[in-house]
């Protein structure tokens, strides 16, 4: 097909500050649209340096807003898009996504700053898969001037096999037949995906070697000391195919860096000179950076998030959703990283007194119940003849409470007296209204309980304070109350991949699968704007301007959930 001329939709700039940032579009030599953002500080563009930021695989190019405006801030030009057959708003499927397509897409944009602005030299930055891409889009396109790669995949077919303990690209050449198939969280077509990636070369690592041979560029690549997909060897051998090739490790950085905030600031900071300078590699004696108002990297953040939502629409509803992902959850049971997190909420929640009530906000499957409550008051030793806990769960999920009801009461021993009472009912935490006459509550009176814990609920709602304020008003004086969050930028699949330390096989290595599949969903249901997580400050915040008193704070689930014990 002709490739098609560069189109724009929606030139009028939104100022931020002495920052704009137009939405843009183009198309591909394959004639799909794709969606963008130029970011820039107004004025005449033609003496900055243009960098194109490509997204990571699974993300959109709202991910690349923050590093995008300290580059706009510090004089570039800024172009970020989304992959087509991806998610964000540029055409397709993401079930049609393969490596040569986003491979396209890279040249597209290239294009389109030819095209538009005769740019004839760019830098380009990319993230763990999409570096791999970007590699090639380098190796065919001379405009391409310097490749900075963060996190950057050297070898899909050992990354693969270490997250999911099976060489796919092994299995997909001796002849097996791949159809729909979870690839890092998303349900992909697996023969497409499998078969261009081997026919392009871009699936092992002797293609990625013999592309670094052909480079003539230079090329950073930024390497997380904790990296468990990417094996730095493996970098050291390509990055030594290039004389122009630098390696930079990254202290405290696991293959997600933005996971953490100190090492992701840090890297941030490289990443703008590399770009902005003629010599490699940065060295961090030059002129102090400006960094980009933080008020306007929200705003836009809210903006581009509001456009997110509009153009990804979800496929089902809420109490579908969670009821599909608990059937999956229980596996977590079986995981060192949740038994710990389990612990850590029971010893936060406890001493329990005898005869004490217990509130579980959003207690899933019951895990919480069962693991931790009833453990507990066992290891207490709560007198003989002394009144149990009481326990009362509350769920969105039908299934998920009857699931609950069946493991307790399978387990619960019939004569002991501490075993906690329970009572289960459905809840649907969205439905809490604070608006007079309309006002919708919690239906227990005021100071009622003793304990509350909620568990990795306040992400998944649409208004947080207003369930927090209801967990204050029937949380007694002097109780406690446990929440937790997953935090932003999460690295999910490192519990994933401490469980597959534990030599699991059959259907628990299924199941395992199945929860990083879904655990993929969340994180795309965070990064369009449905679900929020929360950093420590960022939570304890919220429990503040709830009223409550913060105690503790913590981080566990494989140091990616924050747990924090508060009070009224």
């Amino acid at each position: 097909m002709a490739h098609l001329p560069p189109t724009t939709t929606d030139l009028s700039p939104v100022i931020a500050g002495q920052l704009q940032t137009e939405f843009v579009s183009f198309s591909t030599r394959a004639g799909l649209r794709v969606a963008a953002c130029l970011d820039h500080a107004g004025g005449s563009t033609r003496s900055r340096t243009w960098v194109i930021v490509t997204p990571k695989y699974g993300e959109t190019k709202k991910n690349s807003l923050q590093l995008a405006y300290q580059l706009a801030a510090n004089g570039a030009n800024v172009l970020r898009f989304d992959h087509t057959n991806h998610v964000g708003e540029s055409e397709g499927r993401m079930v049609d996504f393969t490596l040569p397509g986003a491979v396209g897409d890279i040249l597209a944009a290239l294009d389109y700053l030819t095209e538009s602005f005769g740019v004839r030299s760019v830098v380009a930055v990319a993230n763990s898969l999409s570096a791999r891409c970007l590699l090639r889009a380098a190796v065919l396109d001379p405009r391409i001037t310097r490749l900075i790669s963060v996190a950057g995949v050297v070898n899909l077919q050992a990354t693969l096999r270490e997250v999911y303990r099976e060489d796919i690209f092994g299995t997909f050449l001796e002849g097996r037949h791949w159809g729909l198939t979870d690839i890092i969280g998303f349900d992909i077509n697996g023969e497409t995906f499998l078969g261009t990636a081997v026919a392009e070369r871009l699936h092992d690592l002797a293609g990625t070697l013999e592309d670094m041979g052909r480079l003539r560029v230079p090329f950073l690549q930024f390497q997380g000391e904790q990296d468990a997909w990417v094996d730095r060897r493996e970098v050291e051998q390509v990055l030594a195919m290039n004389p122009l090739a630098r390696l930079v490790p990254v202290a405290g950085a696991m293959h997600e860096v933005q996971e953490n905030p100190a090492a992701a600031a840090a890297v941030f900071q490289q990443v703008t000179r590399a770009c902005l300078l003629d010599s490699d590699p940065p060295d961090g004696t030059d002129r102090p950076l400006v960094a980009p108002a933080k008020k306007l990297v929200l705003a836009q953040n809210r903006r581009e998030r509001e456009r997110l939502r509009r153009s990804e629409a979800l496929p089902e509803a809420e109490t579908t959703f969670w009821s599909s992902y608990l059937e999956k959850y229980s596996i977590l049971e079986k995981s060192a990283d949740y038994r710990t997190y389990l612990d850590l909420l029971g010893q936060l929640c406890g001493p329990f007194r005898p005869g004490a009530l217990v509130l579980d906000a959003g207690c899933g499957n019951g895990m919480f119940v069962r693991w931790v409550l009833r453990d507990l008051a066992r290891r207490q030793a709560v007198l003989a003849g002394a009144a149990p806990l009481t326990c009362v769960a509350l769920d969105l999920t039908p299934s998920g409470l009857a699931d609950a009801m069946a493991h307790h009461l399978g387990a619960r021993p019939g004569a002991d007296p501490a075993a906690p009472g329970l009572q289960y009912s459905v809840m649907d935490f969205d439905g809490l209204a604070d608006d007079g006459a309309a006002a919708q509550h919690l239906p227990f009176r005021d100071d009622t309980f003793d304990v509350i814990c909620c568990s990795l609920v306040l992400s998944y709602l649409r208004r947080p304070p207003v369930l927090l304020a209801e967990l204050r008003r029937v949380l007694r004086p002097g109780g406690v109350i446990v929440v937790s969050s997953i935090k932003p930028h999460s690295d999910l699949s490192v519990i994933y991949r401490d469980f597959m330390a534990q030599q699991v096989d059959g259907e628990d290595l299924d199941a395992a699968r199945n929860l990083l599949r879904a655990a993929g969903k969340i994180k795309l249901k965070e990064e369009i704007g449905h679900y929020t997580f929360y950093s420590p400050a960022q939570l304890a915040t919220l429990l503040m301007d709830a009223e409550f008193k913060v105690r503790r704070s913590q981080v566990s689930l494989g140091q990616q959930a924050v747990v924090i014990q508060a009070g009224k």
